[in-house]
């Protein structure tokens, strides 16, 4: 009995100390919301411990990192141009205009040129050269803006005979000559420094420079055309469109606005003109000026996006709203005939006319409707046209002036590649 009951006591004793000595050793659960216990989710999780949770779910996965927006700087020079991009293009203009000039514009010529009315217009190529074009001088040439030495000749034909009135790069990477007298178009690699002929035009003045459009082709600006033109640069195919023209000369130079529509200069024609190269017309607007030859020659299109008319023989500068397509004069011109011949927009944002007959040079503010006149220019059809380098400077091509151009707009910004190559700017 004695036993039994000692052995039951002990038994209890036992049980009783086991109970309680195995409480002392229960922890209190995890905090679920303390770091430890979220990462060791994450680590059964991630192992596969945990049967139903799966790597992908919101509790356990950490965001992904929001890339930083791609700069209108690395975009291609056709994507640059699609009017979805014109605000990018746009903010990148004022960021440069805004850090201004040193100080006052300087012109200076270097090289030598022996052919008589030499070139019409210019093109920059992606390695940064210049492509002068010529019109009746023998040859187009090769300038490197940054050593001012002619690198690269080609022959073309025989002195005096008129051959093509400026030119386009094309998003490959080829310049598209405008024909003035030779009978076809003609694609110039910049590489090879070759050319091919495609096409066929009438080779009487037929047009005065171009300007590609956001669909990747090119339309010549009529001078003696009857209607405008598309040309398709891959398939070298071309066809008229819109409605017939009635005054010759007609147009000098286009500009492509922010919205993909190319706006021709009137050169004898009564009015302005947009070109929609999607809807293929071609619409007047604006007032009606008497026919006279050469009222203005060529257009440059400025940060605000607006476009800005170089004079030739009109008494005043035009600016023009592609949105609400109206037109304000400005600004006193020479009022000579032939005054400038053409103009390009520089890093500050200012606009520089190019010499013709003018024998002062002419810097144009956008923001202001000013026009400031500085140097001293030969006149005599001194140069035609003109491009922006990468080195910020603007490259005037002789026509009779037997020397380049340089303008020196001594501005602090730059204009990165794909909008400087872009067919807002690189174009006659």
């Amino acid at each position: 009995m004695d036993f039994k009951s000692n052995y039951l006591n002990v038994v209890s004793l036992l049980c009783f100390g086991f109970f309680f000595l195995s409480g002392c050793f229960i922890k209190a659960p995890p905090d679920p919301s303390s770091s430890s216990f979220i990462n060791l989710l994450i680590f059964r999780c991630n192992s596969g411990a945990d049967p139903g949770c799966t790597k992908n779910q919101s509790t356990v996965t950490e965001p992904d990192p929001v890339s930083p927006a791609k700069s209108i700087c690395s975009e291609t020079t056709l994507e640059v141009i699609q009017p979805s991009n014109w605000i990018r293009v746009q903010n990148e203009l004022q960021l440069q205009a805004s850090k201004g000039s040193l100080g006052a514009p300087v012109a200076n010529t270097f090289g030598v040129e022996t052919d008589a009315s030499a070139y019409v217009g210019a093109v920059l190529t992606p390695a940064g050269r210049i492509i002068a074009v010529t019109n009746q001088g023998m040859k187009l040439v090769e300038l490197d803006p940054v050593t001012r030495l002619i690198t690269n000749t080609l022959g073309i034909g025989f002195l005096g005979f008129s051959k093509w009135n400026g030119g386009v790069l094309s998003p490959s990477g080829s310049i598209e000559l405008i024909p003035s007298g030779t009978t076809a178009y003609a694609s110039f690699d910049p590489v090879s420094f070759g050319a091919v002929a495609y096409g066929t035009t009438t080779g009487f003045n037929d047009f005065m420079g171009g300007v590609f459009a956001p669909n990747g082709k090119f339309y010549p600006i009529p001078a003696s055309s009857l209607f405008f033109t598309e040309v398709d640069p891959v398939t070298r195919t071309h066809s008229t469109f819109g409605t017939a023209l009635t005054a010759n000369p007609f147009y000098a130079g286009g500009v492509l606005g922010p919205n993909g529509n190319i706006y021709a200069i009137p050169s004898q024609a009564n009015q302005f003109v947009e070109v929609d190269p999607i809807a293929k017309t071609n619409t007047n607007f604006g007032s009606f000026f008497f026919g006279f030859f050469g009222k203005w020659s060529g257009g440059v299109l400025a940060p605000n996006g607006k476009i800005y008319v170089i004079p030739d023989a009109f008494s005043m500068f035009v600016e023009i709203d592609p949105v609400a397509k109206t037109l304000t004069p400005f600004g006193a011109a020479p009022g000579v005939s032939q005054a400038y011949s053409g103009g390009v927009l520089a890093p500050n944002g200012k606009i520089y006319g190019i010499p013709f007959d003018a024998t002062e040079f002419v810097e144009i503010d956008p923001q202001t409707l000013t026009v400031t006149y500085f140097g001293t220019a030969p006149g005599g059809g001194a140069w035609s046209g003109g491009v922006l380098a990468p080195n910020g400077k603007i490259y005037g091509m002789p026509y009779n002036a037997g020397t380049f151009l340089e303008i020196d707009p001594r501005a602090n910004g730059r204009i990165c590649d794909p909008i400087l190559q872009s067919a807002y700017f690189n174009k006659y």
